[in-house]
């Protein structure tokens, strides 16, 4: 009954991003369309997500197409998960002291919300000065996208541990770091992965914008140099399939979520 029971769950888990996945992409499908109508766009600019699709599947130059946006595309998930890496290990590790150590909260949170406040635009020319013009640039730019919102999210799960269940593992002759292990971490399992959820979008966005500065055969460069060359179907291209990409990627860590919350007794909606 039990093993019947965990099996229902599981498939309830991977159901949802499922269909949520198919209910996002109809919504923007649609959106789209209309907004094009609507908004009376040239057509000369303006694509219609049949023409996107027809550019990059039915015209006579479909596969070198592909290549020009899986080329740049690869390369810009490449910088995004570098700095997704780097933002949500530092936001933990942060976090973590924070918890541990109180001081350590008052000397980080103002420099990281100074830090975040600056708009990513004025951040990419002083990051390239500092760590050089390239895919550094672009991982610093992505990983503090992810850094601040991943901070205060894993921040808050840590301290909404409550003090009863401080107490149960002190009495048994527990310390901070067991209370940090057994009960902080485990309790603060959703904050975790709604913090993976923010930060992938963020991660890409990041990217984006510091690759029109520096990384060469990213989509950032990519989109740049396709709009000064009147390329547009190439930038819809882009733009649609980065847009995809993400989407994909923030239902995986919302499909990984359901998977481990159930496995570990979270009730998840």
């Amino acid at each position: 009954m039990g093993e019947g029971h965990r099996v229902v769950s599981g498939l309830k888990a991977v159901a949802r991003p499922v269909f949520n996945l198919v209910f996002v992409l109809v919504c923007l499908v649609i959106a789209w369309q209309v907004l094009l109508n609507v908004g009376g766009v040239n057509e000369l600019v303006a694509r219609t997500p049949e023409q996107v699709v027809d550019w990059l599947f039915s015209d006579d130059s479909a596969g070198a197409n592909r290549s020009s946006v899986l080329h740049p595309l690869w390369q810009t998930l490449i910088d995004a998960g570098i700095g997704f890496g780097a933002g949500l290990l530092a936001a933990t590790a942060v976090a973590t002291a924070t918890y541990l150590w109180k001081g350590v909260e008052a000397a980080t949170m103002p420099v990281a919300m100074i830090v975040r406040t600056v708009p990513l635009v004025a951040l990419a020319p002083i990051i390239t000065l500092v760590v050089g013009n390239g895919f550094w640039t672009v991982a610093a730019m992505s990983g503090i996208v992810v850094f601040f919102p991943a901070l205060v999210t894993i921040s808050f799960g840590l301290r909404s541990v409550t003090e009863q269940m401080v107490d149960v593992v002190q009495v048994y002759g527990g310390s901070e770091s067991d209370v940090l292990r057994r009960v902080a971490f485990p309790h603060a399992l959703p904050s975790f992965f709604a913090a993976i959820r923010i930060s992938v979008p963020g991660a890409v966005t990041g990217a984006l914008i510091a690759e029109f500065y520096t990384t060469p055969d990213s989509v950032g460069k990519a989109v740049n140099q396709a709009l000064a060359l009147y390329q547009y179907d190439l930038v819809w291209a882009l733009l649609v399939v980065t847009t995809l990409a993400s989407i994909l990627l923030y239902m995986v860590a919302q499909l990984l979520e359901r998977l481990v919350l159930t496995r570990y007794g979270h009730v998840t909606g």
